[in-house]
């Protein structure tokens, strides 16, 4: 995500945002290979651990990680596989954790419910893990994170954005920011910067974008903003342009749309297709990634996303993520990758804090003790309810890249 073109904004975009002034209407490339993880069904916890020395006997701290590295959110889970593997070596190589080995046992959720709910239950009854960080889907997430919850394992969900996660249970936790504690953040940097009185929604009427884009209409609400239309579409539908001619109809100064990363581009491309082509248009937590913005094209061009983390933040720590990465493979990573990184960072403090390899209570513990870590995403901590606890940046995408709005 390199981002050095910040020019002045083309026409189109400052067309878009001076009719709002005025009040008118108007992801990462992927590690090439799997790296070299423990898979499911690893020895017990005590074994020869070589980059520690070769010889050397040494305890095992297992952190298992559900990823979507095949199915719909594939190119997902496969950075935030980069993420994790970076994480991994470098705790390591550090000795962060004296003479405990951190291995992440990475295994394939397949984008799909069943398929997690069968990893998660390899981890527990297998591997027995520590801690697991996954799975990449929140829809998946709000069905297998009981799983993890019943087995008292702390679980740290590194890219579900949807409301209802951490309500699960006290063992579950998140490093990535809910969708209601984006969508004020989004809604009053827009309004900074214009007079935002009415917008549109269009959301998949489908958990968990159902009940994004009901935070998204409450936040409208707060802020007094009228919805002027509220439009639905199907999991599996590929043609919008029905319900985007419905919202062009009522005339909205800006469409909010939450929706699965599957349908992100196609709706953004119709959409500039239709009578909104002039309007803002503002994403869920799907349409904050390089991969739509190159599907997208032009159509992306002013997109709006509120976003956990960005390439530009400028303190030390995320930019010695960015430059390890960049030197680790070559481009630069993106929000995900930048959440599993820093998950895996914030279970190994755990586990030091805790000063165990193998108890998952002590390790729940610790983690709710979490309290300005110093991390890419800022300085972290956890709420009482073990969200995180950061502030969002807002990005506008420009030229094929994002940037502060």
């Amino acid at each position: 995500m390199e981002r050095s073109q910040r020019g002045a904004l083309p026409v189109r975009l400052l067309v878009l945002l001076t009719l709002l002034a005025a009040g008118c209407a108007p992801a990462s490339k992927p590690e090439a290979t799997t790296p070299a993880v423990q898979t499911a069904g690893t020895p017990p916890l005590y074994r020869r651990s070589g980059p520690q020395g070769a010889g050397s006997t040494g305890p095992i701290a297992r952190i298992g990680a559900a990823l979507s590295l095949s199915g719909s959110a594939r190119l997902t889970g496969m950075a935030q596989r980069s993420g994790i593997k970076l994480a991994q070596d470098e705790i390591n190589a550090s000795r962060m954790l004296g003479n405990v080995r951190l291995e992440v046992i990475v295994d394939d959720d397949g984008s799909d419910r069943d398929q997690a709910a069968a990893v998660f239950q390899r981890f527990i009854e297998n591997s027995h893990v520590v801690a697991i960080i996954g799975p990449t889907l929140s829809d998946s997430a709000l069905s297998v994170d009981p799983i993890a919850q019943q087995a008292a394992v702390p679980l740290l969900a590194v890219s579900n954005s949807a409301n209802g996660i951490t309500q699960i249970g006290n063992f579950i936790f998140r490093d990535c920011l809910s969708e209601s504690q984006l969508t004020p953040q989004v809604i009053d940097a827009i309004r900074s910067k214009t007079r935002l009185h009415s917008a549109a929604l269009l959301y998949s009427d489908t958990d968990p974008n159902r009940s994004g884009s009901h935070g998204y209409k409450q936040a409208l609400q707060n802020a007094g903003i009228r919805i002027t239309s509220e439009q639905t579409f199907t999991a599996t539908q590929t043609d919008f342009s029905a319900e985007l001619d419905e919202i062009a109809a009522s005339h909205p100064q800006a469409l909010f749309v939450t929706a699965p990363a599957s349908a992100a581009a196609a709706i953004l491309v119709q959409a500039r297709q239709s009578a909104l082509g002039n309007i803002p248009i503002v994403g869920s937590n799907a349409f904050n990634s390089d991969t739509v913005l190159r599907s997208a094209g032009d159509a992306a061009e002013g997109l709006i996303v509120g976003s956990a983390w960005s390439v530009n933040k400028s303190t030390p720590r995320n930019q010695q993520f960015v430059a390890a990465y960049r030197t680790r493979y070559g481009v630069d990573p993106d929000q995900v990758a930048a959440q599993a990184y820093t998950g895996v960072y914030i279970l190994a403090a755990a586990l030091q804090q805790a000063h165990t390899a193998s108890d998952s209570r002590a390790v729940r513990a610790a983690l709710e003790q979490t309290h300005d870590l110093d991390t890419p995403l800022g300085a972290f901590s956890f709420t009482d309810a073990h969200d995180p606890a950061y502030a969002a940046t807002v990005e506008i995408a420009h030229l094929g890249h994002f940037q502060p709005l």
